[in-house]
């Protein structure tokens, strides 16, 4: 691993390790506030926020900071630099606020704007999920090895439910098909797909922190994401503002059968 990439890994991961504790200190006691587009934001996702910032100025100032709670009025931020970080303080905050434990810390390393490395905390298995493409994935300090399984009427697909057209259709012809859950993370239904405790993932509205660290992931599993419109990476500006997009992913096999069941690209 090169030396650059090799010190921020370390940093990355010590900086989750280290607010674990904050995080789970303030699980399903914290009050709420709401964006402007009508999303959920707590006193923790702020600190959070603000915590990671400061760990990473500290240690290296010349990289980027990107956070979905930077201020909304900030405009479009020019990646410029040749390592940034992308991070999602919380994700699956109303699950947070609430006290239900399908909720994370999401943390991406981009190099050129492209993730190289993810790292997601994951309330639920209580462990951080952590790996890029070259490194290998891991849970906690287990290194995950890759199945690759026909699909069936037994595979698992993780989906948002988010009740546009186009995901009421799509997640009706996948339940003709495959078991459907949705947890209430983006960044955790497309991580447990990258370590195999599901099959598969669609989303029809997420951000480019909502998936960063799983994409990381999915490049050293050979699984496969095919993006509804462009490819968000490499990642040349930033802006919270910024429209979302929609994606499907799996092992070849489970993405070539999802597309086909949706009967579209």
């Amino acid at each position: 691993m090169d030396d650059n990439l090799k010190d921020r890994v370390a940093l990355g991961h010590s900086m989750v390790e280290r607010h674990i504790v904050f995080f789970e200190e303030s699980f399903g006691r914290v009050t709420s506030q709401w964006k402007y587009d009508g999303s959920r934001v707590t006193e923790a996702d702020l600190a959070l926020s603000k915590a990671f910032e400061a760990d990473l100025s500290e240690r290296f100032p010349e990289d980027l900071f990107l956070s979905e709670e930077l201020d909304s009025e900030g405009g479009v931020i020019d990646i410029d630099s040749e390592f940034a970080w992308l991070v999602d303080p919380i994700d699956g905050t109303n699950n947070f606020a609430r006290g239900i434990p399908a909720c994370s810390i999401s943390v991406a390393l981009l190099k050129g704007g492209v993730p190289v490395y993810g790292f997601l905390y994951d309330q639920m298995s209580r462990k951080i999920i952590h790996g890029g493409k070259g490194y290998g994935v891991w849970v906690g300090d287990r290194e995950v090895s890759f199945r690759n399984e026909k699909p069936d009427r037994h595979s698992i697909v993780g989906a948002q439910h988010c009740g546009l057209e186009r995901s009421l259709k799509d997640d009706c012809a996948l339940q003709q098909k495959f078991k459907i859950r949705n947890f209430g993370s983006s960044a955790i239904q497309l991580a447990y797909t990258v370590v195999g405790w599901t099959d598969g993932v669609i989303a029809h509205r997420v951000n480019v922190w909502d998936v960063a660290a799983g994409v990381a992931m999915m490049k050293e599993t050979g699984g496969c994401i095919h993006y509804f419109k462009d490819d968000p990476f490499p990642l040349k500006t930033f802006d919270v503002r910024r429209p979302t997009f929609g994606y499907l992913a799996g092992r070849q096999q489970m993405k070539d059968e999802m597309l086909t069941v949706i009967g579209g690209t």
